[in-house]
Protein backbone atom coordinates (compact mmCIF):
# COMPACT_ATOMS: atom_id res chain seq x y z
CA UNK A 1 0.00 0.00 0.00
CA UNK A 2 1.16 3.04 -1.05
CA UNK A 3 2.05 5.65 2.03
CA UNK A 4 1.87 9.61 1.64
CA UNK A 5 5.77 9.54 2.74
CA UNK A 6 5.98 7.33 -0.36
CA UNK A 7 4.87 9.90 -2.36
CA UNK A 8 6.49 12.19 -0.76
CA UNK A 9 9.40 10.56 -1.80
CA UNK A 10 8.31 10.37 -5.20
CA UNK A 11 7.32 14.22 -5.96
CA UNK A 12 10.82 14.97 -4.12
CA UNK A 13 8.63 16.89 -1.61
CA UNK A 14 10.59 17.05 1.61
CA UNK A 15 7.74 18.71 3.72
CA UNK A 16 4.53 17.95 5.09
CA UNK A 17 2.31 21.27 4.12
CA UNK A 18 0.85 18.83 1.08
CA UNK A 19 0.27 15.85 3.42
CA UNK A 20 -3.72 15.92 3.68
CA UNK A 21 -3.26 16.68 -0.16
CA UNK A 22 -1.26 13.75 -0.98
CA UNK A 23 -3.78 11.77 0.41
CA UNK A 24 -6.60 12.40 -1.38
CA UNK A 25 -4.56 12.10 -4.14
CA UNK A 26 -3.97 8.69 -3.25
CA UNK A 27 -7.42 8.10 -2.67
CA UNK A 28 -7.91 9.71 -5.94
CA UNK A 29 -5.82 7.43 -7.63
CA UNK A 30 -7.14 4.13 -6.10
CA UNK A 31 -11.20 4.70 -7.01
CA UNK A 32 -9.70 5.69 -10.49
CA UNK A 33 -8.14 2.24 -10.49
CA UNK A 34 -11.25 0.34 -9.07
CA UNK A 35 -13.81 2.39 -11.57
CA UNK A 36 -11.57 0.90 -14.38
CA UNK A 37 -12.20 -2.60 -12.86
CA UNK A 38 -9.17 -2.97 -10.92
CA UNK A 39 -10.68 -4.45 -7.49
CA UNK A 40 -7.02 -5.12 -5.82
CA UNK A 41 -6.25 -1.57 -4.82
CA UNK A 42 -3.38 -0.46 -3.85
CA UNK A 43 -1.26 -3.83 -3.09
CA UNK A 44 1.77 -4.47 -5.03
CA UNK A 45 4.44 -2.96 -7.35
CA UNK A 46 2.12 -2.75 -10.20
CA UNK A 47 -0.69 -0.46 -8.26
CA UNK A 48 1.44 1.00 -6.12
CA UNK A 49 3.28 2.55 -9.60
CA UNK A 50 -0.15 3.59 -10.95
CA UNK A 51 -0.33 5.31 -7.65
CA UNK A 52 3.09 6.96 -8.23
CA UNK A 53 2.08 7.57 -11.84
CA UNK A 54 -0.80 9.24 -10.68
CA UNK A 55 0.58 11.88 -8.40
CA UNK A 56 3.23 13.05 -10.96
CA UNK A 57 0.42 13.39 -13.33
CA UNK A 58 -1.66 15.22 -10.93
CA UNK A 59 0.89 17.30 -9.27
CA UNK A 60 3.17 18.01 -12.64
CA UNK A 61 5.82 16.46 -11.41
CA UNK A 62 8.89 18.50 -13.35
CA UNK A 63 6.51 20.19 -15.69
CA UNK A 64 5.61 16.70 -17.64
CA UNK A 65 2.30 15.79 -16.16
CA UNK A 66 0.77 14.87 -19.59
CA UNK A 67 3.77 11.94 -20.18
CA UNK A 68 3.58 10.94 -16.46
CA UNK A 69 -0.84 10.77 -17.17
CA UNK A 70 -0.27 8.94 -20.86
CA UNK A 71 1.92 6.18 -18.82
CA UNK A 72 -0.82 6.25 -15.75
CA UNK A 73 -3.43 5.27 -18.52
CA UNK A 74 -1.90 3.05 -20.30
CA UNK A 75 -0.81 0.60 -17.03
CA UNK A 76 -4.48 1.16 -15.55
CA UNK A 77 -5.10 -0.36 -19.20
CA UNK A 78 -3.12 -3.21 -18.48
CA UNK A 79 -4.31 -3.49 -14.99
CA UNK A 80 -7.84 -3.49 -16.00
CA UNK A 81 -7.50 -6.35 -18.81
CA UNK A 82 -5.43 -9.03 -15.89
CA UNK A 83 -7.89 -10.77 -14.42
CA UNK A 84 -5.32 -11.34 -11.03
CA UNK A 85 -6.43 -7.39 -10.62
CA UNK A 86 -10.32 -8.20 -11.77
CA UNK A 87 -10.27 -10.41 -8.87
CA UNK A 88 -9.53 -13.75 -10.56
CA UNK A 89 -7.56 -14.80 -8.10
CA UNK A 90 -3.62 -14.77 -8.03
CA UNK A 91 -1.34 -11.82 -5.97
CA UNK A 92 -3.23 -11.90 -3.02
Amino acid sequence: MTHVQDIRTALRISGTALDDEIQDTIDAAVLDLKTAGVDKGDVDALTGMAVRLYARWQFDYRGKGEEYHRAYESLKAVLSMCEEYRGGGGYE
